[in-house]
């Protein structure tokens, strides 16, 4: 038994150094060169012309929610004396290899296995969802604060001792105040305190809750503001079709196979984007029925999740044709985990193996667009 704990751990650590390359080849020219801020000049000049205490809780009005991770990228740059270019970079590079560590080696009710551990770091680091746009910056690490809460909300308590339990909560926090997109998932947490009904998870609960709550009241205080430009919470005909590209096209075909089938239908047209939809309509419908059906309480969860982050890519997308992209990260790495689960549960062998095609396609489909057939690698290049 010691033997087979002592290869397991051999493999996990090899898997995570192998990814930690994976993210260097991507673009090693970004880890001695840096990369341009890409909108994080505001965060930055703050930073230069205010006090630590100011700029720690510092929040962009054009975004309505706090940066934690951000703004502590902006005191690192105003302490430093070389590039911001490195500190964007490097803390980025922190908030990845912290989430691929959580991966291979948490106790995890959703990644069970080393097999379930590798698919699911390949989703997080190079599906086709993981975007240039949000490569090693610390603007767009929220993405991977959300994927790191999403994975943490399937934590084996088994083994956990007052310690292990005040570090987590106090992880739901920073990734909560560091990214919206874990803020948003505090209703998993009451979902599960609901049905467990253990105490533990109220108290998880509370330290999810905590910076939805403070999201809320800023949201609603820069709204209110005489200033304030709603654009965002808008819903759009387009949004829903950038919706559906980004979540459940792309995250399987790629970016450029989806483009093509995109393209190829006329979505101007009225009628046949109506007809699209029902189609579309009909087969989520289907699709939602077959998994209720599961009666699985993980899976459950995951389409929760899944909509709880649609909702917020309909609400909050900045633009009518951009309910994707850096929007729909989180969003992707979650539909994908449902196939992940269902290869889990699904017992019929025809099933089981059509599942496992699928994120068989995404992942060969994902190496291929990670660095050399990928139209937005040019934001990476030095």
């Amino acid at each position: 038994m010691t033997a087979q704990i002592k290869n397991y751990k051999i493999i996990n650590y090899t898997l995570f150094f192998l990814f930690i390359l994976i993210i260097i080849f991507k673009s090693p020219c970004t880890l001695y060169s840096g990369r341009s801020e890409n909108g994080l000049e505001v965060f930055y000049n703050f930073a230069l012309k205010n006090s630590f205490f100011e700029t720690l809780f510092y929040v962009y009005s054009e975004a309505k929610y706090f940066e934690l991770w951000t703004n502590i990228s902006a005191i690192v740059v105003s302490f430093v004396p070389f590039e911001s270019y490195f500190v964007t970079v490097y803390l980025a590079l922190v908030i990845k290899v912290s989430l691929l560590y959580y991966i291979f080696f948490c106790n995890s009710n959703l990644v069970i296995s080393t097999f379930h551990k590798f698919l699911f770091a390949s989703f997080s680091i190079f599906s086709t969802g993981i975007t240039p746009e949000i490569w090693l910056t610390t603007l767009h690490s929220k993405n991977f604060f959300g994927i790191l809460t999403f994975l943490m909300f399937f934590q084996n308590f088994s083994d956990f001792n007052k310690k292990k339990y005040f570090i987590y909560r106090l992880g739901l926090i920073l990734n909560g105040f560091s990214s919206i997109y874990s803020s948003i998932l505090a209703p998993l947490f009451l979902c599960k305190y609901i049905i467990e009904k253990k105490i533990s998870y109220f108290y998880n609960f509370i330290s999810s809750v905590i910076p939805l709550i403070a999201n809320f009241y800023i949201f609603v205080y820069f709204s209110l503001k005489p200033s304030a430009i709603n654009d965002r919470f808008v819903i759009e005909l387009e949004k829903i079709i950038n919706l559906i590209y980004s979540v459940f096209v792309r995250p399987i075909l790629g970016g450029n196979l989806s483009n093509i089938f995109f393209k190829n239908f006329n979505l101007v047209d009225l009628k046949i984007l109506v007809l699209i939809l029902f189609f579309i309509t009909i087969f989520f419908i289907v699709s939602l029925i077959y998994c209720l059906k599961k009666k699985d309480q993980i899976l459950n969860f995951i389409l929760f999740a899944l909509f709880l982050n649609i909702i917020l890519i309909l609400l909050g997308a900045q633009y009518p044709d951009f309910a994707g992209g850096r929007y729909a990260v989180l969003s992707s790495i979650i539909f994908l985990t449902l196939f992940l689960r269902l290869i889990q549960i699904e017992n019929k062998t025809f099933l089981n193996l059509s599942f496992f095609a699928i994120i068989f396609v995404s992942l060969v489909i994902g190496l291929a667009e990670y660095k050399y057939f990928n139209q937005w690698m040019y934001l990476l290049k030095c």
